[in-house]
């Protein structure tokens, strides 16, 4: 799908829409002079014919799926024909409990911002609903530092919700919530891994998806410099408005990198923790195994003694000798009880 907005956001969001699938008609791609005059040209799951008319109306090369998806730091950020190139991750899916990180491509322009995805961030859905409230003449720049600050705050939220689930994981893993009485099943167990895997998982996204903004930020805050006539760098007219808002993107994307950081270490701990707690459990049902069997033995080898078939056993002929042999066989199953109880290891 392909959609063009036009400068006067305010007053025309949206205006083309290129769309295929669901039963609708294949329309044909706007016009190179419609695509020049949008300020923001979104390519959602581009067809073939929608990236080349794009392509041959401006002059540039788009990425294409594998070239988002390279990890060298030179694939992920460049300029090429007077235009920025970042290729970023967002994180999707979390919400369905299939999260992914997915790449984007974000080509900044003078005139103009290019996008190009293959998935659905929520970023750009809110970015779409709020052009609505962008004043007139807003240009390709403020539109992709709204974008990024969408991005920062759902990853802000994600983050947020994973703080959450390891405060509700650390409470079953250390029965802050339970009695201490009250054991962990070993399905309680295995959904707690679960949980952790899953949380651990995400943060691995975050973390991923915070380095390629990182990185992206400060290819902007670089790369968006003129030299004047005396051969020195300075910022632009439109840098100087939007600079304050770029840095404070900046330091947002460094503190969640750091919270994110917090939560994966405190995630591993809890990996620790619930694994010796899988510990102690076997170690408790071992123990009580252990304890019958010692407790169980001296009864056992007293009534061995006394089912041996030799002819000659003074003991079989005594009037007492049945509730003496029950007697010593309680009694040596009591004493090593109350001895493992004295010790504390009951």
């Amino acid at each position: 799908m392909l959609r063009l907005h036009l400068p006067d956001v305010r007053t025309a969001p949206l205006s083309a829409e290129v769309a295929a699938g669901g039963g609708l008609p294949l329309q044909p791609a706007p016009g190179a002079d419609e695509i020049r005059a949008a300020v923001w040209i979104d390519l959602a799951f581009p067809l073939p014919h929608e990236r080349q008319a794009v392509e041959d109306a401006l002059g540039i090369s788009l990425p294409d799926k594998a070239d988002m998806m390279e990890i060298e730091a030179s694939s992920r950020v460049y300029r090429e024909a007077g235009a920025h190139v970042m290729n970023v991750l967002m994180v999707v899916g979390v919400d369905s409990h299939e999260p992914a990180a997915v790449p984007v491509s974000l080509i900044l322009m003078p005139d103009r911002l290019i996008t190009v995805r293959y998935s659905d961030p929520s970023a750009f859905r809110t970015l779409d609903q709020s052009c609505t409230r962008v004043p007139a003449g807003a240009n390709s720049r403020s539109l992709l530092y709204r974008l990024i600050e969408n991005v920062v705050d759902r990853t802000a939220d994600i983050l947020e919700r994973m703080g959450n689930e390891i405060d509700s994981l650390s409470g079953q893993v250390f029965g802050r919530d339970q009695p201490k009485t009250l054991r962990l099943s070993t399905d309680d167990l295995q959904t707690i891994l679960r949980r952790i895997g899953t949380t651990q998982f995400v943060l691995n996204k975050v973390h991923d998806s915070l380095v390629t903004l990182a990185r992206a930020t400060n290819f902007l805050q670089v790369g968006t410099t003129e030299t004047d006539g005396n051969g020195k760098s300075q910022l632009s007219r439109i840098d100087k408005v939007g600079r304050e808002q770029l840095k404070s993107v900046a330091r947002d994307v460094a503190s969640l990198s750091e919270n994110c950081s917090y939560l994966t270490s405190h995630t591993g701990f809890l990996l620790d923790a619930a694994l010796g707690r899988i510990s102690i459990e076997q170690n408790a049902i071992v123990k009580i195994f252990s304890v019958a069997a010692v407790i169980f033995l001296p009864p056992t080898l007293v009534a061995s003694v006394y089912g041996m078939n030799f002819v000659h056993m003074p003991e079989l002929e005594w009037v007492g000798g049945y509730p003496m042999a029950l007697g010593l066989m309680v009694l040596s199953a009591v004493l090593p009880y109350l001895w493992f109880k004295s010790k504390g290891w009951l």
